[in-house]
């Protein structure tokens, strides 16, 4: 159950709408988008328990990371001073990464492999991908376990898999958490806590019900053997991927509801006991007007998918404690939102954490999942194009200067 909690909000209001290009589109990964708006608008979140104020410091120029030895990517167009390069392809329907603290990379593809990707002479190039486990349902998220292991979020069901021998695939899997609500989405993405606990989103089973499972629809919290699972925070339609800040806060996505109720993603800053209003139907499809205010706007059916916060030194001091998020992206809207990668300054105020969204980069298929890699780069993950089983790639962004 919930668990009560007082909370005290800002004032919402809307500062200068940032207006993204419009190119290319695509259904989402889990449902069908309609329209989208033009527009990215930002709005100030409910307080966390510890927002606290950043004081301003020198920040350190940025560390140079090497530079793969291949040409970059000519479709993804980045800032001034960075590059795409494509590390790693071939995937089919690929849908989360997961970096392990020994520089083992795992993706996961869709329809149950998880994939153990090599990068032999650290060229930062990927030579050669092992499937290291193979599991039922759909895999949508990824996580290194404490204890060595690997979480892998699938349909229903989080699991443990290990690799007992060594021998580089996965030799037991156990359920840890069974029997999770499902149907119109499941559960997604997880993340480990500052305080040690597991976190798990799971979507609701339906597009606008009242659910009667309390899990549906909500962010779960456990320890890490996914014993005394509770529900963390609720009312988020679809929370499909999680991130903790520098400062501890958790952050999420949200992917909104369709026809006909028609409310765009979300970016929320969630918090222990916190309710974000999920349905909205019976005031108007407002999520304005129910439960704790959103973070930021993420566009209309823009499958607003992985989130990873950036602590490193690799990228510009600018970009250090940003958020950044995939978006799947939208189309039939005036204009659309094409496929891209957003980023999402945060601002602490004495009313807590501020954020804005713009684009970062663009020309990706449909970009699902991001980490940071160990040098400080990014690493995007992009599903390619559904319709066509177009391969999905692997992307590494390196600031260049």
């Amino acid at each position: 159950m919930l668990r009560p909690r007082a909370l005290i909000l800002a004032s919402p209001f809307l500062l200068l709408s940032l207006v993204l290009s419009a190119c290319g589109g695509g259904s989402g990964p889990d449902e069908t988008p309609s329209a989208s708006p033009a527009s990215v608008n930002t709005f100030t979140p409910g307080t966390s328990a510890s927002p606290g104020v950043v004081t301003s410091s020198p920040s350190p120029a940025p560390v140079p990371a090497p530079v793969p030895a291949i040409a970059p990517a000519a479709n993804i167009s980045l800032p001034p001073g960075f590059a795409a390069y494509p590390v790693a392809t071939g995937f089919f329907r690929p849908t989360s990464i997961a970096l392990a603290g020994d520089g083992t990379l795992y993706i996961s593809e869709r329809h149950g492999s998880v994939e153990r990707i090599v990068d032999a002479d650290g060229d930062g190039v990927f030579e050669s991908s092992v499937t290291f486990a193979q599991t039922g349902g759909e895999i949508t998220g990824l996580l290194p376990a404490p204890d060595g292991g690997l979480y892998v979020s699938a349909t229903g069901v989080l699991l443990l898999v290990r690799d007992a021998d060594g021998d580089g695939s996965a030799d037991s899997s156990v359920e840890i958490v069974p029997d999770l609500p499902h149907g119109r989405h499941q559960n997604n993405g997880l993340v480990l806590g500052p305080d040690g606990k597991l976190y798990l989103t799971n979507g609701s089973t339906c597009d606008d019900c009242d659910d009667p499972d309390e899990r549906s629809a909500t962010i779960l919290q456990a320890n890490p053997d996914g014993s005394d699972l509770r529900v963390f925070a609720a009312g988020l339609r679809n929370p499909y991927d999680l991130a903790f800040d520098a400062q501890g806060r958790l952050w999420a996505t949200d992917n909104g509801s369709d026809t006909p109720c028609e409310t765009f993603d979300e970016l929320n800053l969630i918090i222990d006991g916190g309710d974000y209003g999920w349905p909205y139907a019976e005031d108007g499809c407002d999520p304005l007007s129910d439960g704790l205010l959103p973070a930021a706007d993420l566009g209309l059916h823009t499958a607003s998918t992985g989130i990873v916060s950036y602590g490193a030194q690799q990228f510009p001091p600018i970009y250090r404690g940003n958020l950044f998020i995939t978006l799947w992206g939208s189309f039939f809207a005036e204009p659309e939102l094409p496929p891209q990668l957003l980023r999402s300054p945060i601002d602490d105020t004495e009313n807590g954490p501020h954020a804005t969204v713009e684009t970062f980069a663009e020309g990706f298929a449909h970009p699902i999942d991001i980490v940071v890699d160990r040098d400080g780069t990014l690493l995007v993950l992009d599903y390619g194009e559904d319709g066509d089983d177009t391969p999905g790639t692997l992307y590494r962004i390196v600031y260049t200067g």
